[in-house]
């Protein structure tokens, strides 16, 4: 029998017109947002709380739920939750659950109503990299105007959830990139031209950010982009002859990429990190040190690091090899799925443009809703959405014939 929270199909149908603007409004809120927990706050009221009583109030549909995406996500979640109980730190289980509900309403939830609501994912992520790149015009405008006279520092820093020149570097990496794979498949060149200068809007953000993770990454998935759609020359060519002479000026005529110098000394904290890590995990290799609220690693030399700086790493020194294995696994789940899907081909170069990233900073994936989010959990959970839609239609009509 199933349970009902409500009588009918009406108070159903209202949730879920509320969370079709939901996602939406929570995906935004990584731009406007002004901090991780004004973020959370929109997500419980814009999503979570509506898509929550909609799903305990039927019978879960594995098809509908994200498939075998959703389910080895959640099987990587559920066993970094349990790691808490040998972390030393047990209370910290309930807060770990609490993640966990919270991954899971994302991801199943969001396929649900993508099986339920058609949604235009084109229009949706047109519109996404136009916002984007308005607050990323706000965010150098501000900072290099305002902030920069009192900070004296050269790097950009974010003012919302993207606070430090890591984050707001990769999601300036990230939109230009989305950008330029837009303007390779646009078919106008009213398209082809309005995505190359968003791209290189954000593109200057990027270089501000003197993020090289989120530079090798742009420069990697923009590659791969191109090899995979292979646009016609009206696409590329102009665009970039246009755009090599103007760099070769910039490099030329400018000090832009002087703050790169003496940046050395990240590197050499981030390898020190890496080794003292791997040291660490040897001794707790099955299951890791376990997962607790409060991420700092601490040194015998009493260095302290707030996690690994490698979201992989980090992963393997909290959940040892089984959690690295089951977080491997969930992402091969979604990479299986490019052959099937291409026109999905923004979204999986997103979710790749994160795991570079992710090389290089972070802790690891489970956590709560925060920067790392935007290049992981959401890319996933629009992939399985769209997956899931395009499964169940594609089936509805088989049933049809």
């Amino acid at each position: 029998m199933r349970f009902n929270l409500y009588k009918g199909n009406s108070f159903e149908q209202k949730l879920l017109s509320w969370s079709a603007v939901g996602w939406w409004v929570f995906v935004s809120a990584f731009l406007w947002a002004p901090s991780r927990d004004g973020l959370q706050g929109v997500y419980a009221l814009a999503f979570f709380l509506p898509m929550l009583l909609v799903l305990v109030s039927r019978k879960p549909d594995f098809i509908a739920y994200g498939g075998w995406i959703s389910c080895s996500a959640l099987l990587y979640a559920g066993f970094s939750a349990l790691s808490s109980l040998w972390s030393g730190q047990p209370q910290a289980i309930g807060f770990f659950i609490l993640q966990w509900c919270i991954l899971a309403v994302w991801l199943c939830g969001l396929s649900w109503l993508f099986t339920r609501r058609e949604f235009d994912l084109q229009k949706y992520m047109d519109r996404f990299l136009i916002l984007c790149v308005l607050i990323i015009a706000v965010t150098l405008l501000y900072y290099y105007g305002l902030a920069f006279v009192q900070t004296a520092d050269l790097r950009l820093h974010g003012w919302n959830v993207f606070r430090n020149p890591n984050e707001i570097g990769a999601m300036c990496g990230v939109v230009a990139m989305l950008s330029i794979v837009t303007a390779f498949q646009a078919s106008t060149l009213t398209r082809i031209y309005g995505f190359y200068a968003l791209a290189i809007i954000a593109c200057i953000g990027l270089l501000a950010s003197y993020s090289r993770a989120a530079l090798v990454a742009f420069a990697l998935m923009s590659f791969c982009g191109l090899v995979i759609i292979r646009p016609a020359l009206k696409n590329w060519l102009l665009p970039l002859l246009v755009v090599l002479p103007a760099l070769s000026l910039l490099l030329g005529y400018t000090h832009l990429f002087s703050g790169f110098d003496g940046r050395s000394v990240a590197i050499d904290d981030r390898l020190f990190i890496w080794r003292q890590v791997l040291e660490h995990s040897v001794e707790n290799l099955a299951g890791g040190v376990g997962m607790t609220k409060n991420s700092n690693i601490i040194f015998a030399d009493g260095r302290v690091f707030n996690h690994a700086h490698n979201a992989w790493l980090d992963t393997f020194y909290r959940t040892g090899l089984i959690g690295l294995l089951l977080a491997l696994i969930s992402l091969a789940c979604v990479v299986k799925t490019i052959p099937s899907h291409p026109r999905l081909l923004p979204l999986y170069l997103w979710l790749g443009y994160g795991c570079i990233c992710s090389l290089f900073d972070s802790r690891c994936f489970f956590w709560e809703i925060g920067a790392k989010w935007f290049f992981y959990w959401i890319p996933i959970g629009l992939l399985a959405a769209s997956i899931a839609a395009a499964s169940i239609r594609a089936s509805q009509l088989r049933s049809k014939k």
